[in-house]
Order: structure tokens, then C-alpha cells, then sequence
């Protein structure tokens, strides 16, 4: 099939689209490259800062649309798969759904009616923008970050969307659990994050010294993912164990450094508010390095795994118990080690590259067929 990929978050796109091209598809990836991450992109659209920057954006956006044409499918990384406002969007979408035989949607990343069920729909217990029903910082300090995807014109674009695309594949279980009350279920297959395993070698981690704790850190995003929060927990700990734990920094690295970090780590500090592991966990427990994020039951139960190799975190549970639970951690090197080979084993078991990408193959040839 000839397969077009606009947008892309954490090489998720990317990484799919290069065991698509193994398994003899056409595929071409038109993305930002992840900013400062520098994954791989075929067509690299940016928009510039400023006015004029964004004027120059929406010509190569309008020069490059003829190109966007005879595809079989098209597959959208969000619905805001350009760094445009809904209107233009909006135009954009209908234009690529006339000029081709199909276009789907990966559920990934915000949009209205995620970050609706996220505030007002009891659907989860907590979230980038709640804890119960409290305010998250995130949303106390930019109070703009929640209400700008709950505008009429995202509501009135997503709800076109979700009702004209030919299908849509969830990455994660949240992002399954709040479309299945707003879109056709016919329409959506779960289909979990995919890694390509064959760059994240296993290697057993030297247990002789201290113990380090990577945290990376992204521009402007330390707040939304309990970074910030978690940083100081970790440096406090390091301080009343001294020679046993090291916590280490990293900022805005692109991909490559960011897992050679990764790979001089034991355990690695990923986000606050999620219900599962993103693609920096799972990156991380390929490598055979423990990784502490969102892992909440629901997540282990679309797996049908009875493993908890993911050391859980919850913006539910207190800041003393987090850090007294990573302390114990940080003083059992056995249990770290047997984290890190079930880790290893749930990646390869639920997101290896060559599981997921037959899924898509699948979800596509059923709904073009339909």
C-alpha cells in the first residue's frame, strides 16, 4: 500500500513506518522530527516562530497539499496533525479525505474530547489536568492548557473528525477507554505503543556502585508530567543516602543521547500523571533499565499481563510514601534486577515494532474493505 503519515510524537510514526517499508509499503513521514528528539521525517515541516513564520508555514502546507494525494491511506498522528487552529484544520482534513482512499487516525497526544473526559467525565481517576477534583499545578498555573481544547471550534472539528475517519488506532489504554464513548467502536482497534527492540539491545546493569536515577526533562513540559515534583523528591532522597543513590539530569537531548543516557542508568524517572508507560518507559525497560511511571491496573488488564515490572506512580498516593517505596527500591538491587528482565519481557511481548505494525495492516484492509 502507499501510505502517507502526517505528524508524528516520540518517533511513533517513524518507527512503524520503517517495519511498514520491510514488509513492502510505500510509506512516507511528514513531521517536525520531534523538535530537538531529530527522529526521522521524510518531509520536515516546521512552523517558525512569529506572524511571518506562521504565514510561511501555511504556504509550504499548501504547496506541499497536491503531494498529499492518491494515497491508499493516510494516517493522522492527532487530530491536530499540524500546528494549525481547528478552522484551517479542518480544511486541510477534507481536502486529504476527498483526494484519497482513506484516512486514519492515531489516538495519541491531546485533543477535545480526551482532555473533556479528562475533566469532566468521571472516566479517570486523575490526569494532567486533575487529581480527583483538584486542579493540577499544570492547569492552576496555565489555566489556558485545559480550556483551550474545550473551545467550540476544536469541539465542532474533533466531532467531524471523529465521525468521518475511516477508522482509529488507540495507543494506549486511556486513549482507547475515552474514544470508545465518542466514536463508532466498529472504528477503533487498541493496538499499544510500538518499539523497535532491534536498537534497544538488553544489557544487565553493573549493580556494584550507587545506585542512578536518570530524569529527563522536557522545555516546558516539566509541570504537565510531575517532573519538576518528582526531581526534588529524588534529590532529597540522594541527600540522605549518600553513596548508595546519584540522581542525574538531562534536558530537551535529541533521541540517540537521550538513550545513551538511559543505558549509564539503573532506574529512570518518566511522568506523574499518566495511567501507562509512554514511550520513554518502554524505550527504557527494552534496555533493561527499571523505569517508575503510570502503570495503573488498567493498563496491566488491556494487556492481560500479570507482571508489575513498572515501578507505579500516581499523583493519588503521598510524596512521602512514593519516596519511601523508591528508597526500599534503591536498597534491593535483586528486585531491581528481576524489574528489569520483566520489564525487558513485557516490551517484547506488547510492543515490539513486528506485532503492532500486522495490526494496523489489519485495522486498514477491514475498513478500506468496509
Amino acid at each position: 500500500m502507499k501510505i502517507l503519515m502526517l505528524g508524528d510524537y516520540s518517533n511513533l510514526h517513524a518507527c512503524l513506518a520503517k517495519e511498514l517499508r520491510k514488509r513492502g509499503h510505500d510509506v512516507t513521514v511528514v513531521s517536525d522530527r520531534g523538535t530537538y528528539m531529530q527522529t526521522d521525517a521524510d518531509i520536515v515541516l516546521k512552523r517558525p516562530s512569529g506572524i511571518l513564520g506562521g504565514f510561511r508555514y501555511l504556504y509550504r502546507i499548501l504547496a506541499l497539499l497536491p503531494s498529499w494525494s492518491g494515497y491508499d491511506v493516510v494516517q493522522l498522528i492527532n487530530p491536530q496533525f499540524l500546528n494549525l487552529k481547528p478552522d484551517k484544520l479542518r480544511i486541510i482534513y477534507d481536502i486529504l479525505k476527498k483526494n484519497n482512499h482513506s484516512v486514519f487516525l492515531t489516538l495519541c497526544g491531546n485533543d477535545h474530547f480526551f482532555v473533556k473526559d479528562c475533566v469532566d467525565s468521571g472516566l479517570f481517576r486523575f490526569s494532567e489536568f486533575r487529581v480527583g477534583e483538584e486542579l493540577t499545578p499544570l492547569v492552576k498555573c496555565d489555566p489556558l492548557r485545559e480550556k483551550g481544547w474545550l473551545i467550540s471550534s476544536h469541539a465542532s472539528y474533533t466531532t467531524h473528525l471523529y465521525n468521518t475517519i475511516d477508522g482509529a488506532m488507540s495507543v494506549l489504554p486511556e486513549y482507547d477507554m475515552s474514544a470508545r464513548r465518542h466514536m463508532d467502536p466498529q472504528k477503533l482497534v487498541f493496538t499499544n505503543l510500538p518499539i523497535e527492540l532491534d536498537n534497544l539491545e538488553f544489557t544487565e546493569f553493573d549493580l556494584t556502585g550507587p545506585i542512578k536515577i536518570l530524569i529527563g526533562m522536557r522545555a516546558n513540559m516539566e509541570i504537565q508530567k510531575g517532573t519538576a515534583r518528582l526531581l526534588e523528591l529524588c534529590k532529597d532522597l540522594e541527600k540522605e543516602m549518600p553513596g548508595k543513590l546519584e540522581v542525574k539530569v538531562v534536558k530537551n537531548l535529541s533521541l540517540a543521547e537521550y538513550l545513551d543516557a538511559l543505558r549509564s542508568s539503573h532506574i529512570v524517572i518518566d511522568q506523574l500523571y499518566s495511567y501507562s508507560p509512554a514511550t520513554n518507559a518502554l524505550q527504557t525497560m527494552a534496555l533493561g533499565r527499571v523505569t517508575a511511571s503510570g502503570a495503573q491496573e488498567e493498563y496491566y488488564k488491556y494487556l492481560n499481563e500479570n507482571s508489575r515490572p513498572i515501578f507505579c506512580l500516581s499523583p493519588l498516593e503521598e510524596e512521602t510514601t512514593i519516596k519511601e517505596r523508591l528508597r526500599a527500591l534503591v536498597l534491593n538491587k535483586k528486585e531491581l534486577k528481576q524489574m528489569a528482565e520483566e520489564g525487558r519481557h513485557l516490551v517484547e511481548q506488547h510492543n515490539d515494532v513486528r506485532h503492532i505494525a500486522p495490526i494496523f495492516e489489519t485495522h486498514w484492509h477491514n475498513h478500506i474493505k468496509a
